[in-house]
């Protein structure tokens, strides 16, 4: 289960989205056995990274470590206002936030600086009690090259948004990021995302078919923009699986 994250404005343009999904996870990781959970991203250099490791932390406890955690940087000028965050320094805050969450999840005291997040001798209690979480990053569908090498220097996987003729151009260069630091290519997932809106049976297996053979290790199905209630989206996903068990 994906869930969006993200403060938006009254702007037509953008429209009046989700807040804030946690809560919504939690709620999902007590009434659910196997279901992973994947904010889907959460834009985190607007936010505390104390808080976020803590958050996350207990969400991953809850659902005995079935969260995938997606971060990504956004870009809406008034959500980073509203946090009180520079828009123009997210793009190394999230590299240092992903340093320092995996520091908060895994000893008992550090010692990080970050701007003016100061840890000193300090840490979350109680610790882990699950696995590591692992952290995703979310990208646009035409991301710049920096963004894709960051991907390979520091993520366990990554959310494309590509169109599938564009993914091994992408995937080059995450992979060959993650090479010079070290890394292999199966300590890298990515998934994609199919929409299945206006679904043509054919068309879509097609599709799925593409994905996998390039190597993706995960396919979300997206309903994203389909009219109607919960059970109209509840229905297309039923006949999407229905196809894929085929």
């Amino acid at each position: 289960f994906q869930a969006e994250d993200g403060i938006r404005d009254r702007s037509p343009s953008r429209g009046l989205g989700d807040v804030y999904k946690r809560q919504l996870l939690s709620y999902l990781a007590a009434i659910t056995e196997r279901l992973q959970m994947v904010p889907s991203v959460l834009v985190a250099p607007s936010r505390q990274t104390a808080l976020l490791a803590k958050q996350s932390g207990e969400l991953n406890d809850l659902s005995a470590g079935r969260l995938r955690l997606g971060l990504g940087l956004g870009g809406n000028e008034r959500e980073y206002q509203a946090m009180g965050k520079p828009l123009s320094r997210r793009a190394y805050r999230l590299e240092e936030q992903i340093k320092l969450l995996r520091e908060l999840w895994s000893r008992d005291r550090i010692n990080f600086s970050l701007e003016e997040e100061r840890f000193e001798e300090v840490g979350i209690s109680p610790r882990l009690k699950e696995a590591a979480i692992p952290i995703w990053i979310g990208v646009s569908p035409e991301p710049p090259v920096q963004a894709l090498e960051r991907i390979g220097r520091l993520a366990d996987g990554w959310f494309t948004k590509c169109r599938v003729d564009q993914f091994e151009s992408q995937n080059r260069v995450v992979l060959e990021s993650a090479e010079r630091s070290g890394r292999t290519a199966s300590e890298i997932g990515v998934e994609a995302e199919v929409s299945i809106v206006d679904m043509v049976p054919d068309n879509f297996m097609t599709l799925v078919i593409r994905w996998v053979g390039l190597g993706v290790s995960r396919i979300s199905l997206s309903t994203l923009g389909l009219e109607g209630d919960s059970s109209s989206h509840l229905k297309v996903l039923a006949k999407a699986l229905e196809l894929l068990g085929k």
